[in-house]
């Protein structure tokens, strides 16, 4: 008893500090555990998930392995360093989303105009690129993140459902502030 009582204190109390938590994405941070040969799984690409990675000379990769149709939503976003200075309106990011071989989406970072998000819950700065949405079949799909160099900080947004627990709220608390001290420094 003693124990749900400290937990529930420890969520209202976290809860003061993330108030909307449950309208963001949850966050994994990937950094550069991302090869072809090990990609990141993504096990409910329709679940609102932002993988955080950098680039480190290497393409990234994220699987997809649908036994059913579902709704798949992909953005990119970059950080936003000097968010009081003039935009910057391209970044060199891309995501490609690929089906049996076949390129099915290219979002070629230098040509689409990135716009600055700011992102409330986490009252994060970034410029966000490349959109994608469409109904896809079952099957098994691969997203690439790439850009000239393969280096550089980026968030890969997956899937638009809301869906929180306690123990996720929690753990976006402590994974927002391992981001502040990694991903949003230079």
């Amino acid at each position: 008893m003693k124990k749900a009582a400290a937990l529930l204190m420890v969520f209202f109390w976290l809860s003061s500090f993330l108030p909307q938590a449950a309208f963001a994405h949850i966050p994994v941070i990937v950094k550069t555990k991302s090869s072809k040969e090990n990609p990141v799984l993504v096990k409910k690409p329709e679940i609102s998930y932002a993988y955080y990675g950098q680039l480190a000379g290497t393409i990234h990769y994220y699987k997809i392995e649908a036994p059913k149709a579902f709704l798949l939503y992909v953005n990119i976003l970059v950080p936003d360093y000097s968010p009081k200075s003039d935009p910057i309106l391209r970044h060199d990011m891309s995501f490609e989303v690929w089906k049996d071989n076949v390129c099915l989406f290219s979002g070629e970072g230098l040509n689409v105009d990135w716009r600055r998000f700011y992102e409330k819950y986490g009252r994060d700065h970034y410029y966000m690129g490349s959109e994608f949405e469409r109904q896809m079949d079952a099957g098994t799909y691969l997203i690439r993140v790439f850009n000239t160099n393969n280096t550089g900080k980026y968030s890969l947004a997956i899937g638009k459902k809301e869906k929180f627990t306690v123990i996720s709220i929690i753990g976006a608390f402590f994974k927002a502030w391992s981001l502040d001290r990694w991903f949003f420094k230079k």
